[in-house]
Order: structure tokens, then sequence, then C-alpha cells
């Protein structure tokens, strides 16, 4: 066992890419064992297929990995970590779509046998010029493109090669990004996570998240349609983030994500508890019409 264990902070907008990343990782660890730490609105939905045993808190996945919640206590996770025999080997946390790197780090720093590794900060290419310009949320994603010692510029096969090359010069010119990676479905191999420089995070991070969004968890039952989610979703604004599972009247399991204007529903073969996660713009929303129209289906 090292006297030391490197921590690594994925971070990055709703809907980036940050969970297909991770899924990837845990999937490719060659050996490593990988510690995941998630603090999401909703669930992190790791794939069935990697999964050996889990509960409440705890997830185990196959070669040695484990996947768990700290909640609102960071520091508690990672000491919890640090008293595992053997330790990992590595520490990933993903941070929620609208946090700022800055308190997470904070927190690696104060604790013995940890060292902070580095920021990587997952961008959807395909959204990014427009999201940067939105005045509700431009701020926590620069904000979080300048606290990153790498870029993943993820979702590319969704660009122009002319939208790329504006999009690598924007990051490299305003915002003074040093480090870049095109990938497509995250996929990004762990030693590329291992090369990863530390550096001084920026300022930027004052800013709180709860100023700009608002969340509530639905528990939808017994959904006719799937489908007529998808198109209620659709007609709502200020929306930014829908993550979760859907029961329908066959005792059909459904995953449902909304990221931006891209709605995705998969049917899954093992049975999960209802619950759907809605993140929006704070003030943007009327929860209380979502509500009443998912009542109706």
């Amino acid at each position: 066992m090292t006297d030391t264990t490197p921590v690594i902070l994925i971070s990055g907008y709703l809907g980036a890419g940050k969970t297909t990343l991770v899924n990837n990782l845990l999937r490719n660890a060659g050996g490593t064992r990988l510690a995941i730490l998630v603090n999401e609105f909703g669930d992190l939905p790791i794939d069935e297929d990697l999964i050996e045993t889990k509960d409440e808190k705890l997830i185990s996945i196959s070669g040695g990995c484990i996947c768990c919640s700290f909640g609102d206590d960071l520091t508690g996770a990672l000491k919890d970590l640090t008293e595992i025999d053997p330790m990992p080997d590595c520490i990933v946390i993903e941070s929620s779509g609208v946090a700022l790197p800055n308190q997470i780090v904070a927190n690696v720093t104060l604790l013995e046998n940890l060292y902070f590794r580095g920021v990587l900060c997952v961008v959807d290419s395909s959204t990014l010029l427009s999201k940067i310009k939105n005045q509700y949320i431009s701020d926590i994603i620069i904000g979080q493109i300048k606290a990153a010692n790498l870029v993943l510029l993820n979702k590319t096969d969704l660009c122009s090669p002319t939208l790329l090359t504006l999009i690598k010069n924007q990051l490299y010119d305003t915002f003074e990004v040093k480090h870049i990676i095109n990938t497509t479905h995250a996929d990004l191999s762990l030693g590329i996570l291992h090369e990863l420089d530390d550096h001084n995070l920026s300022t930027r991070g004052s800013l709180d998240a709860h100023d700009i969004f608002e969340s509530f968890i639905l528990y939808p039952e017994k959904i006719k349609s799937p489908e007529e989610v998808r198109e209620v979703l659709c007609t709502w604004d200020g929306l930014e983030r829908v993550k979760g599972y859907l029961c329908d009247q066959n005792n059909n399991t459904w995953l449902i994500q909304l990221s931006g204007d891209a709605i995705n529903l998969e049917r899954l073969r093992t049975p999960r508890q209802s619950g759907l996660v809605i993140i929006g713009l704070k003030g943007k929303i009327d929860q209380k019409a979502i509500k009443d129209a998912f009542e109706k289906l």
C-alpha cells in the first residue's frame, strides 16, 4: 500500500457525459482498484453487467472497483476510504453537474494519505457554444472549464470539423485551456487520467449553483405509455436535466434521460424503483404544472 492515494475530480455540466465516462473507466480499469464517489441530484446509473453486489450506499464492481455515494459528507466518505485495507489505487469523484470544483478540492487537501491529482472537465461539444452564451448557466460552465487541468471535448461526432475548430480556438484563447482531448461517448483510458498535473484552481468558484437551479423528484407509477412522458417533457421550457426511472402498466422499467434538447428512453431488463429527478432554472419551471401533467399520464 502506498503512503498516498491520488484523487481525481470529474466535473462538467448536466448531460455532458460524466456518467458515461465513469462507466467506461470502471469497465476498463485493467486491474486498477478504483473507488468512485458520487454526489448527484439523482442516482448514478452504473451499467448492470459491471455490478457484483450492492446495498444502499455501496456498489461492488467486477475487477475490485467500488462505487459509493457521499451525499453531503464528502470528507467523511474520503476518510472511510483511507481506512480500507488495501486502500484503492485511485479515487475518482464525480461532482454534480451544477457544482464548481473548488470546495471539493479543498475537502481533499484536508485529509492525510490523499493527494489531489487534478480536475477533468467533460464538455458537450454539440451544445457548448450556445450554453456559454446563456445568461443563467454560462458562469457555471465557464467556471468548470477554467478550473480544469484537462478538458474532455465529448460528443464530437455531432459536430462538423469547422465547429470543432471554432470550439477549440475559444477554449484555448478565451478560457486559456491547456489540454483538450476529443472523444465520442466519453471513451477515455484510465492511463490519461494519471497524466493530470496539479494546479491552482480558478477563483470563479464563489457562485452557488443553488442560486441558479432548483430540483424536485417525481415518483410516477403505472405509466400508460413512456412515449407520452417524452412528449410531456418536450413541452416545458426551463428544464435542464431529467434523469430517472419509470414503471409502466406492464411492469416494464424504463430509464429516461433529458439533457438539453435530447431525450433518451431505454427499456431495462432489471426492475428499478420509479423516480425522476427534475432539474431546471430557478423560477423558470412550474413544478405544480409538471406534477399535474404526470398525474394525467
